[in-house]
Formats: C-alpha cells, sequence, structure tokens
C-alpha cells in the first residue's frame, strides 16, 4: 500500500461507508489524495480501486509486467485481486485520488421502478466490461479539483451534518467517475462484444415488441449510444433497428390474424403498430397482398 507524509487540507478518510446504488451497497474502504511524496509498495485487495489523476503524471505497474502512463484528468479503475502499484519516479510531479472499494449485491431489497432496474443493468453491464480486465483506464480530461475541494474542506472543517454530506460528495464523485468510464466500455468494437450486444438486443425486443420501443430507448437499456446501437444492428443483421422491429412486429401479427378471431385492432395493439392503418400499410408494404387477401389464403 502507501504511506506518505501529513498534509493540511488533504482528503484522507478510513472509516468503512456504506452507501446505497441501485441494487447495489457502494461500500467506500478507503479514500486518500496523494502526491510524489507516497511511497507505494505492490499490492493485491478484494476490492476495486479508482485512480483520478489531478494534476501531474503518474505511472501505475500492473501484475509486474504492465505499465500504463497517466496525465491529468485520466481515470483507472484497477479490478479487485490484481497485482498493482504506482511507480515512483524521481522528478515525477504528481497529485492523484484514489478510492478503494466495492459494490455489494443487495440480496433482498423492496419493489422497485423500471428506472431503477434499468440504472442496475446499465451498472451491471459497466462493471461486467470492468471485471474482463485487469484494469479500465480512460483519458476521461476531467476536472473533479473543485469536487474533491468540497470534500477536503468538509473533512476538516467538520460543521454539522459534514459526515452525511462528505458521504454524498463522495457518491457523487464516483457516479461522474463512472459516466467517463461508460464512454471507454460500451463503444467497443470487437467481434465477440458485438455479438453478445446483438444477443441482448434481440432479446430485448422479443421481450418488449408489444410496448413503445425506439432505437433510443434500446441503446439505454444496453448502455451504449444510439448511433452504436445503430450501427451494430447494420453490422450483425445487415439492416435497421426499425426494420428489424417492424418485422418482428410483423411476423407476430400473422400468427394472431391466423390463429385467433381477434380484429385487425385488436391484433394492431397487442403486437405494438401504432394504429391499425400502420400495420395494414406495413402489412402490404412487406407481404404484398392486403390482410384480407392474406386471411383468405391462409384459410384455402
Amino acid at each position: 500500500m502507501a504511506t506518505k507524509t501529513d498534509q493540511s487540507q488533504s482528503i484522507s478518510q478510513r472509516q468503512v461507508t456504506r452507501l446505497p446504488l441501485g441494487t447495489y451497497d457502494f461500500i467506500i474502504h478507503y479514500a486518500e489524495m496523494l502526491d510524489e511524496e507516497t511511497a507505494e509498495f505492490r499490492h493485491s485487495h478484494p476490492y476495486m480501486e479508482l485512480f483520478y489523476i489531478e494534476s501531474g503524471e503518474l505511472t501505475i505497474r500492473y501484475d509486474n509486467t504492465d505499465d500504463v502512463h497517466l496525465q491529468a484528468g485520466d481515470i483507472v479503475i484497477v479490478s479487485a485481486d490484481t497485482l498493482h502499484h504506482v511507480l515512483n519516479i524521481p522528478g515525477e510531479k504528481k497529485r492523484y485520488f484514489i478510492l478503494i472499494f466495492e459494490l455489494k449485491l443487495i440480496k433482498s431489497h423492496m419493489s422497485r421502478s423500471s428506472a431503477d432496474f434499468r440504472e442496475a443493468h446499465r451498472l451491471d453491464a459497466i462493471l461486467g466490461q470492468i471485471r474482463k480486465n485487469s484494469y479500465t483506464h480512460v483519458s476521461a480530461g476531467w476536472d473533479a479539483s473543485e469536487l474533491l475541494d468540497q470534500i477536503s474542506r468538509e473533512t476538516h472543517e467538520k460543521q454539522f451534518g459534514w459526515t452525511m454530506y462528505t458521504n454524498m460528495l463522495y457518491y457523487g464523485f464516483f457516479i461522474q467517475a463512472l459516466r467517463h468510464i461508460v464512454v471507454s466500455v460500451s463503444e467497443f468494437e470487437r467481434t465477440d462484444d458485438a455479438l453478445n450486444l446483438a444477443i441482448e438486443a434481440t432479446k430485448y425486443i422479443h421481450a418488449h415488441y408489444a410496448e413503445v420501443i425506439s432505437l433510443d430507448t434500446l441503446a439505454a437499456h444496453l448502455y451504449i449510444s444510439p448511433r452504436h446501437a445503430n450501427r451494430m444492428f447494420k453490422k450483425m443483421f445487415g439492416t435497421t433497428f426499425g426494420k428489424t422491429l417492424r418485422n418482428l412486429r410483423l411476423t407476430y401479427a400473422k400468427n394472431l390474424l391466423v390463429t385467433t378471431e381477434l380484429s385487425v385492432e385488436d391484433v394492431a395493439e397487442q403486437v405494438g403498430f401504432s394504429s391499425t392503418q400502420s400495420l395494414r400499410k406495413v402489412f402490404k408494404q412487406y407481404e404484398g397482398i392486403t390482410i384480407s387477401q392474406y386471411k383468405e389464403s391462409v384459410r384455402l
């Protein structure tokens, strides 16, 4: 770990803090602002560790072999049980913040809204990508100095409610850091990741085709940008999200038209078309015949 000389107005959080984060508990085990005076030895621990470089440059060595050079505004999250340490390079000025934490799934919790579960799914996706590697490095160009200064002031002034307010600031820092991480871990282009995304996308469409969904809602579910979702569809399926959704709805509509006594109006509503007219138009466009002609042909 690390040792350093004491500095006034510096962050040093050693008590365990537990904060709710969707379906997880966000548990802070240690937080501190460090600089070039820090001497650190190789170590690992069962928690994740976040590095934020406020100023200067920093070099972290992973597994005794991989050196990563960081600049101001960069963020790194080191996965649990990863051997790592900050190299002490003479003359290398730096000021950086570390946050050692874990996210523990809450086994039992009260029922939550769909928005809560969407956020939980997003967090699961982010953590899944982070845990695939020993570390995740983002050149974010993020300036969190003001937020860290607030934490430092609260820690040292200890005015009424400072503990609760400091926890809220830690929480805000972590959320903002994750927002920068998301851009990095969600815009991947590797074939295996694209395939996994495509599978998740099709599952989502099959589960929600009868609802009002769009490329934006799919992208939010997968926690990727709509632009990336559109590229993924074209790459994996050779078509767009919109055409895929219309084809799926049409397939379900044809099945209901043949196997049930539902009216065309009810069928349109059950498979997600905005109106009967919309269903009739798409049906004629893709099948080349009207719904009445189709039903007649099936009876024959």
